[in-house]
């Protein structure tokens, strides 16, 4: 129970790795607070209840000021307080440079990095309150070794790295933590839907093992570990980190 009676926000909740990070929280003590567009989210928290967990639901959209606002009241009526932040509500566009349009890179920033810059205004302040508080931003491996038509999603999630850099530089001093988890590929319903995509689907699987250093696909389990090490006791000495969850695909330089 490494963060027993912590309370924690998640944002984008309702599926994938955000699901399991607000799932395996709860396992851990954590009270969590699940953020969503979506009202898929609720499934989330009927989860959580099932398992003996206390959590509530916060239907919002992050890009918008006044719904990130009104979620941070609702959490603190709550649970009182906010201890732990995890920005990973995020989407995909998987274009080039020339190719995305404005609506494209507007939607693609605005959910991934302004959404987090909006959740990260609100709950510092509150944190600083409460004596402190810990950050974690899901980044990317797209962050800084990319594959061709990841634009904007590259620039918005390396946009992430440097926002927690700053929040450590201008609210460590007054108790507050961030870092970043960088995860590779993680078998998610989306990574389903783009492999789906692929005419041999098998075949697209093999070789994302294969530029790996083991010969599984990544989970969100695998994810959401790393977020309850870096949210607890054990790196409170930990600032501005990018904890990379990749299978080693980042460091493997295939031979030919």
């Amino acid at each position: 129970m490494k963060l027993l009676n912590k309370v924690v926000l998640v944002t984008g909740a309702a599926s994938g790795i955000g699901k399991t990070i607000a799932v395996e929280f709860a396992k851990e003590g954590a009270y969590v607070a699940v953020n969503d567009v979506s009202k898929d989210g609720e499934a989330t928290v009927e989860i959580i209840k099932k398992i003996g967990g206390k959590a509530v639901f916060c239907q919002a959209d992050v890009r918008d000021e006044s719904h990130v606002t009104a979620m941070m009241d609702y959490v603190i009526e709550a649970f009182g307080k906010i201890d732990i932040l995890i920005n990973n509500a995020g989407v995909s566009i998987r274009k080039n440079i020339i190719e995305a349009g404005e609506e494209e890179w507007t939607k693609t920033m605005d959910t991934n990095l302004k959404g987090a810059w909006l959740c990260c205004k609100y709950a510092i302040p509150l944190m600083i309150e409460n004596g402190g508080g810990c950050i974690i931003n899901i980044a990317s491996t797209h962050s800084f070794r990319t594959q061709p038509n990841h634009f904007p999603y590259q620039s918005a999630k390396a946009g992430m790295i440097a926002l927690t850099n700053g929040i450590c530089v201008d609210f460590g001093l007054k108790g507050i933590r961030a870092n970043n988890i960088s995860p590779g590929f993680i078998a998610t319903p989306l990574a389903f839907d783009y492999l789906n995509e692929f005419p041999n689907r098998e075949e697209k699987i093999q070789k994302i093992k294969s530029a790996q250093l083991t010969e599984r696909l990544g989970t969100p389990e695998d994810v959401a570990k790393a977020a309850i090490f870096l949210a607890s006791d054990d790196a409170n000495f930990i600032y501005g980190a990018n904890l990379i969850v990749d299978g080693g695909r980042s460091i493997y330089q295939k031979t030919d």
